[in-house]
């Protein structure tokens, strides 16, 4: 049995600690990526792939007249995920995740194909990099990102995707002496 990543396993970590909506985690993506397979909702049928197993492999269904993406989606490079999530008629819903040449990997939730929630991108050491707040696609509260250590390097505010004034410091507060 190969061992897994640092990576990998902090990826697993946190595809296990999400919310529900996740349909297909790092793990269930490489499998469908290796068998050229892929479970899809009823109504929706795979697209054949290449021969190569490399590329797209998706559900589609007929909604309203049009054939779109509907359900699970996978991208496939070298029998391994590289992207994936759920889609709802064509529009991007749920958990996407998209992992980089490096090992680093964003993870995003979409409502309706819109940004809706937070968006985080980790390290290959599985370190958090960045975490924005979207709504209705557009960045809406905090949007922090930090050093390689884990300490915070930027913030800012937004609202409805204009960016507001500096967060203020919290006030520090004097040490009480106990009794």
């Amino acid at each position: 049995m190969k061992p897994q990543l640092p990576s990998l396993a902090a990826l697993s970590l946190s595809l296990l600690l999400a919310p529900p909506a996740l349909a297909m985690d790092k793990r269930q993506a490489d499998a469908a990526c290796g068998s050229w397979t892929l479970e899809c909702p009823e109504g929706a049928t795979s697209t054949p792939g290449p021969a190569k197993k490399t590329g797209p492999l998706e559900c589609k269904a007929k909604v309203k007249e049009r054939v779109v993406k509907e359900g699970p989606a996978v991208v496939c490079k070298n029998g391994e995920g590289q992207a994936f999530g759920d889609w709802k008629e064509g529009k991007k819903h749920g958990r996407h995740v998209t992992m980089s040449p490096d090992g680093s990997w964003t993870e995003e939730d979409f409502v309706e194909g819109k940004l809706e929630g937070r968006q985080v991108k980790y390290s290959a050491e599985g370190q958090l990099l960045s975490e924005t707040h979207f709504q209705g696609g557009k960045k809406h509260g905090r949007a922090r990102t930090y050093s390689a250590d884990g300490r915070l390097a930027s913030e800012e505010l937004w609202d409805k995707g204009l960016k507001g004034k500096k967060p203020e410091a919290a006030p520090a507060r004097a040490a009480t002496p106990e009794p």
